[in-house]
């Protein structure tokens, strides 16, 4: 009778030391999903940003792109007064004051168009890394939901009071992914 009690002791002495290893395995695992969740809180963050940016530069594109549209309609407002001018009286002042602002838009719109042609680029540019940054996003989060989330360690983890008390103790952790049963 003392034989099996001292064996039953043993046996519950393993059943306690694996269920500590185990909580204490899930409590890993959890302060892990934690961890890549906040570094997923911050590449969304910075894709925020990213098309916060992209979106500014679009913008910009529009501008200069309206800029030129609207020197070439003053371009087309002088090259009628040229025309007036080169009829009447083609060396007065105010005729070459016109062919002056004539040839200051004609720079304008040089200028504006060379704008527009960089700043289309930069938009490029931003997109290309705007996408190529959400797809990583995506990859992580979905590398994230499949570990953290749709896992049998996830549902180990929650239904462990010790391991989700010790995961899940603050706030911010219990509204988090990791913690939340949905």
């Amino acid at each position: 009778m003392r034989r099996q009690l001292v064996q039953f002791g043993i046996f519950l002495t393993g059943l306690t030391t694996l269920s500590l290893a185990h909580s204490s395995d899930l409590i890993a695992f959890g302060k892990e999903c934690l961890a890549k969740e906040e570094r997923l809180k911050a590449a969304k963050d910075e894709l925020d940003a990213l098309s916060l940016s992209t979106h500014r530069t679009q913008g910009q594109t529009h501008h200069a792109r309206n800029d030129v549209d609207l020197y070439q309609e003053k371009k087309a407002e002088l090259e009628a007064i040229i025309a007036d001018c080169a009829a009447t009286d083609p060396n007065s002042a105010y005729c070459h004051q016109i062919r002056y602002q004539y040839n200051e838009i004609n720079y304008l719109i040089q200028r504006a168009k060379e704008e527009s042609i960089k700043e289309i680029e930069d938009v490029d540019h931003a997109y290309i890394e705007y996408d190529l940054v959400r797809i990583d996003f995506n990859e992580q989060y979905e590398a994230f939901m499949a570990y953290c989330r749709n896992s049998d360690a996830h549902y180990a983890l929650l239904q462990s009071p010790t391991a989700y008390a010790a995961v899940c103790s603050n706030e911010n952790a219990k509204r988090s992914i990791t913690c939340s049963l949905f």
